[in-house]
């Protein structure tokens, strides 16, 4: 039955018949995924990753859960640490990390009395004779932070004659000057099977939230009740701090091997790391060993195939000779953005983007000027605006120049919105056609398609269902579509399902529900932003080909970046 506060809505759809004539997708993985030579193209050309890196072009069989909102990552993550035991192993890359942020603020998983800081889980990990390997950005905003953490544990590892085999910690600078690393991936392995999170989710104080996002940071370490009851922005609104949107995906599989070997593939490398005061503690040389394929659940666990995707630099200079990583990227790497144009290429039905930048980018942009020009039916766009401080550098005018022309050139087929309740949209993920979905670190911006270090998972769900157009889609997909437009919409999910797309789109549009979350959004063209100036703040980070011909003299920006420069250790002993 349906919902009655669902009925304006209803009511509004049968005076609006759906027009648009949309066609039954290609549900074959492998017609969407980059193939051998195409991933071989993205990193350069000559490189071969499934055999220098052991990464498989893309694998199936797997199980991936969407994790939408840190409170599903969070609550996940500690059951997979606390799972643990002695010879298991946990590697985990961030760009920021907060240790004192509990996974369990609520108190609903851990045992009562459980302290389930990062710290004290990663402590008691190590306690137990838990491999613990950790790559994080060098930020030197965050550097006494992290040290204090490590310090923390390396107190706890010392205690037990732990040697540096079994826990360290690298703080790891080897970016492009202004670059960061911003992949955020975990590795779990268990006895007898191994998980993997990935996505746009750091371990910090602003990234834990509720699908409802109705929290504050008071409000999560002194008040629960109040945020179990979304009281915090009529209780105490001097305080309260808008929500946070995010999305990261749990992987059972073989892709957990994919990620395992990009962060080994990092760990590993042979590179020497650069020296640049003050960015140095201690040069070292890493080497840990090889998943076995037996560390990861075998094929059959799902029914997602799953293709990793990544983005490296071409180039270090002069943090490093040339690549920091001779092993891992030498030609760089831009499988992500490869696989988002050609998804976007094969769409027919929609587009969906959210993410938390949405700039200009040419690769994409002529992807979906071209999709819509082939007979793409509707691009819909959720995005965060920039706040002054990164206007200053011209971050909307950036977004103008992305969706303005786009939404002229195509009217009533190109919707870009942002929310309307204070939201913060931080998530980085596509869905395209209710068959191809991404979820990743990675913003929409030349750094993270080009440069700064960043981890994506596509999927295709080999599961199909019939969708409310009435052909087969990835049962996935649709379920991870509707649930997002769901909640931004104020619809309930299961009714959501029922919509065809032409009705959803039409719930987008009408700005008469209250019950919207979300707001048309209109950037606007500022002088003197455009072109010339993004190249500066939002530099391209490729060298030939679809690694491009030119190298950008000065990169970074605001935001997720930083200062280049080695990579080094604070050690736990």
């Amino acid at each position: 039955m349906l919902n009655p506060k669902l009925l304006p809505a209803a009511l509004l759809l049968l005076c609006l018949p759906a027009t648009t004539s949309l066609t039954a997708p290609d549900l074959a993985p492998a017609s969407w995924f980059l193939d051998e030579d195409e991933v071989k193209i993205a990193m350069g050309g000559t490189w071969d990753r499934t055999d220098k890196l052991k990464m498989s072009v893309f694998s199936e069989g797997n199980s991936a859960e969407p994790l939408v909102t840190g409170e599903k990552m969070f609550g996940q993550i500690l059951e997979d640490v606390l799972a643990t035991q002695a010879d298991d192993y946990i590697y985990y890359t961030a760009w920021a990390i907060q240790p004192n942020m509990t996974l369990d603020p609520r108190g609903t998983i851990a045992p009562p009395g459980s302290n389930t800081t990062m710290t004290a889980l990663w402590t008691e990990a190590i306690q137990r004779k838990v491999t613990c390997l950790t790559l994080l950005w060098r930020n030197l905003l965050n550097r006494e932070i992290t040290k204090q953490w490590w310090d923390q544990m390396g107190a706890a590892a010392k205690a037990i004659g732990a040697g540096e085999d079994q826990a360290r910690a690298i703080v790891d600078g080897r970016t492009k000057v202004g670059g960061s690393h911003h992949q955020k991936s975990l590795v779990i392995k268990r006895k007898g099977e191994a998980v993997a999170y990935l996505g746009g989710i750091d371990v910090t104080h602003d990234r834990w939230d509720t699908p409802e996002h109705c929290c504050s940071i008071p409000f999560r370490d002194r008040d629960l009740e109040c945020v179990a009851t979304c009281k915090a922005r009529e209780t105490e609104p001097n305080n309260f701090r808008p929500g946070w949107e995010d999305v990261s995906v749990r992987l059972r599989g073989p892709a957990v091997l994919d990620v395992g070997a990009n962060f080994l593939s990092r760990w590993n490398d042979d590179e020497d790391p650069s020296s640049i005061p003050p960015y140095i503690e201690k040069a070292v040389k890493l080497k840990a060993p090889p998943m076995d394929p037996m560390d990861a659940a075998a094929s059959g666990v799902g029914t997602q195939a799953v293709q990793v995707l990544r983005t490296f630099a071409c180039s270090y200079q002069p943090v490093c000779t040339k690549s920091c990583y001779s092993e891992n990227a030498p030609d760089g790497d831009v499988t992500y953005l490869a696989a988002l144009v050609k998804a976007i290429k094969k769409a027919k039905n929609y587009l969906y983007l959210e993410d938390q930048y949405g700039l200009f980018q040419e690769d994409y942009h002529e992807a979906v000027d071209g999709a819509l020009a082939a007979g793409l039916a509707y691009v819909v766009v959720l995005i965060q605006p920039p706040d002054p401080e990164a206007d200053q550098f011209g971050y909307s005018s950036y977004q103008a120049m992305m969706w303005n022309p786009l939404k002229e050139k195509y009217p009533g087929r190109v919707f870009v919105y942002s929310r309307n309740d204070g939201t913060y949209v931080h998530s980085k993920i596509a869905v395209v056609d209710d068959t191809w979905m991404s979820i990743g670190s990675q913003n929409l911006n030349y750094r993270s398609l080009t440069s700064d270090t960043e981890l994506a998972a596509a999927i295709v769900d080999q599961e199909t269902v019939e969708g409310p157009d009435g052909f087969e889609v990835a049962k996935l997909a649709l379920e991870f579509r509707t649930k997002l437009w769901a909640a931004a919409l104020g619809v309930d999910a299961e009714e959501m399902k029922k919509y065809t797309l032409d009705e959803a789109v039409k719930l987008w549009q009408d700005g008469t529900r209250k019950e919207r979350r979300v707001a048309p959004y209109v950037p606007v063209q500022k002088a003197p932003f455009g072109r010339i100036t993004q190249k500066v703040v939002d530099g391209d980070g490729r060298c030939s080909g679809w690694i491009k011909d030119e190298e950008e003299e000065v990169e970074g920006g605001r935001g997720e970046g930083g200062f280049g420069g080695d990579i080094s250790e604070i050690s736990f002993l």
